[in-house]
């Protein structure tokens, strides 16, 4: 049984009812998964590897599309959008921080602002702001290539570029997971504390149930596709 919900619906960020992903050959990865997520919350997924986390997460973000179900960020259903406005609406962090190593950071970050012509001085400052917001100098970080950083930096950058056209709802698939564990709790204190400084509602994938005891305010575990326990 879901818990009740601390916000009524038209306040969700995000509404999944009852996805469903089928690939072809018939595998079915997800089915019947339903959860919302309100301002300033943060909904883990667990489960083992295979179990339909990242299928889920791609689902929400049309990576991949649904079989069947309702997905709604922001009161819209995400089938009704065009899949790269979307994208550009919902901020990403992936494990391994998938950061493109021929920009510098301040290029990294500000792609989706970029793409969505905002004016030189305002992305600009919002390099700065997002660096600062990270704990990572601007004047130190803002023309580094990823490969003269540490992991747990280019992480850092990695979650800048998630928050960098003011997302509010940021998915996170393993964002933690390459990192050493005293990096890895750092870090996720900072993403906790950004969460409740920004209110930017999230999704977070991982297979370490600690991690999501330490960051979720409700938690699914899934199994062969489904939702068998959320609270």
């Amino acid at each position: 049984i879901a818990p009740q919900a601390r916000f009524t619906p038209s306040d969700m960020v995000l509404r999944v009812d009852a996805l469903a992903k089928t690939f072809p050959g018939g595998v079915r990865a997800v089915r019947d998964v339903s959860f919302t997520v309100g301002p300033g919350e943060l909904v883990a997924l667990v489960g083992e590897s295979g179990c339909g986390k990242t299928t889920t997460l791609k689902c929400i973000n049309r990576l991949l599309d649904p079989t069947s179900g309702l997905i709604e960020v922001e009161g819209e259903d995400i089938c009704a959008l065009d899949p790269v406005d979307l994208r550009r609406r919902i901020g990403w962090v992936m494990q391994g921080d998938g950061l493109f190593p021929h920009l510098t950071v301040a290029q990294n970050i500000t792609v989706t602002p970029r793409l969505l012509g905002w004016d030189k001085a305002t992305i600009s400052d919002r390099v700065d702001e997002l660096l600062t917001l990270v704990r990572l100098k601007p004047d130190l970080y803002r023309d580094r290539l990823p490969s003269d950083m540490s992991g747990g930096q280019r992480q850092r950058v990695a979650i800048a570029r998630a928050l960098a056209a003011r997302s509010n709802l940021i998915l996170m698939d393993e964002p933690f997971g390459a990192l050493d564990p005293i990096t890895r709790d750092g870090l996720r204190e900072d993403v906790m504390a950004l969460k409740a400084r920004l209110n930017f509602a999230a999704v977070l994938v991982t297979h370490d149930m600690a991690e999501a005891l330490l960051t979720a305010d409700r938690i699914a575990v899934m199994d062969e596709g489904e939702i068998i326990q959320y609270g």
